[in-house]
């Protein structure tokens, strides 16, 4: 727990929820039930078929030290499930779980609309109606069925639920969509009353407009979305990857794709500060990075690239994971809480 109360003195009391990286030998401390929105632990063994509102096991190595993603909530919580969706929330925000088994679909563009389905009917009746983030995890990413890359069947099922179950107008949640080696679906999310504040990047084409050469169907995500809570803002990064316009950059060449995706975040972070008057100007304030790196040698150029760019003060995971382009190396999410300055 010390490294929690360390990370978490760097943000606001006023913020609905505290997000932190602690190692897995503190597993026994994690602090009482009552304020656990989630613990997230990533093991390359698979999913946990002991499913419980707020642990979620996601079957990703890490790639160096064993950390649980731990995320508090400020106040007491209310915990529970319904339709195969394990949830926890407090008054402000609402995290949701689900885990689906593709072959009971048929194919992975049914399955991903299935379970868009169910969250976006489920996130309206607990009336936390807006996504902010989430993040998908899908066996086999860069494979192929009926000439279509499965990233793109899982794209074309999210964005068939999105013109069946949402709003035109709706805000799109800041996401992730990582490869992983196991069987089934995951999904997690966080959802709340109000909207987030959706932002683009200016060095990228919005995701949501890529031309067709892409898929039959473009991907349905912001790049970032901004939250403020009371007198606190959570800026939530997607992953971000080297894509210059609606390009990849530098293909399998993967420090010269680390400093392109550092050039996007930095544009990012630089925008959305400027855009909506935020105390933030450079990835460097960050809260926490994520970093998936497809080819686990190649993990400690990338970290001791990391730290030479931005210092080592910022809390960095490394897992294993496949990137949603087959030419890409790596792909690196991120979190910022209570960096938040008055309109």
């Amino acid at each position: 727990m010390q490294e929690f109360k360390r990370q978490r003195a760097q943000t606001m009391a006023a913020s609905p929820f505290e997000v932190a990286y602690v190692p897995s030998a503190s597993v026994g401390d994690l602090g009482d039930e009552e304020h656990l929105l989630a613990a997230i632990y990533y093991t390359p063994d698979g999913i946990s078929s002991a499913a419980m509102p707020g642990h979620i096991t996601v079957p990703l190595q890490p790639l160096g030290n064993s950390l649980i993603e731990v995320w508090r909530s400020r106040t007491s919580l209310e915990r529970d499930h319904a339709e195969d969706i394990f949830f926890s929330r407090n008054e402000d925000v609402l995290f949701g779980h689900l885990c689906m088994v593709e072959r009971n679909y048929g194919s992975l563009d049914a399955a991903i609309f299935e379970a868009y389905k169910r969250i976006y009917a489920f996130i309206r009746r607990q009336a936390f109606p807006h996504l902010l983030r989430i993040w998908n995890f899908l066996p086999d990413i860069n494979g192929e069925r009926d000439s279509m890359e499965r990233y793109q069947a899982f794209c074309q099922g999210r964005h068939r639920a999105l013109e069946r179950f949402t709003a035109q107008s709706v805000q799109l949640p800041a996401a992730s969509a990582i490869g992983t080696q196991w069987s089934s679906l995951q999904i997690y999310f966080i959802a709340a009353h109000d909207p987030g504040s959706q932002v683009e990047n200016p060095r990228q084409v919005s995701a949501f407009h890529y031309p067709p050469r892409y898929g039959p169907k473009s991907p349905a995500f912001s790049r970032a979305v901004i939250k403020r809570w009371d007198t606190s803002v959570h800026l939530y990064i997607s992953g971000t990857a080297s894509i210059v316009g609606h390009e990849s950059r530098h293909p399998f060449d993967t420090l010269a794709q680390l400093d392109e995706t550092l050039n996007n975040l930095e544009a990012l972070v630089s925008h959305a500060g400027r855009l909506h008057s935020l105390d933030i100007h450079s990835v460097r304030e960050l809260s926490l990075l994520k970093i998936y790196v497809r080819e686990p040698g190649e993990c400690d150029a990338i970290i001791a690239r990391l730290v030479e760019r931005l210092g080592a003060e910022i809390p960095m995971l490394p897992l294993r994971g496949d990137i949603c382009r087959s030419n890409l190396r790596l792909e690196i999410e991120g979190l910022c809480i209570g960096k938040g300055a008055a309109d």
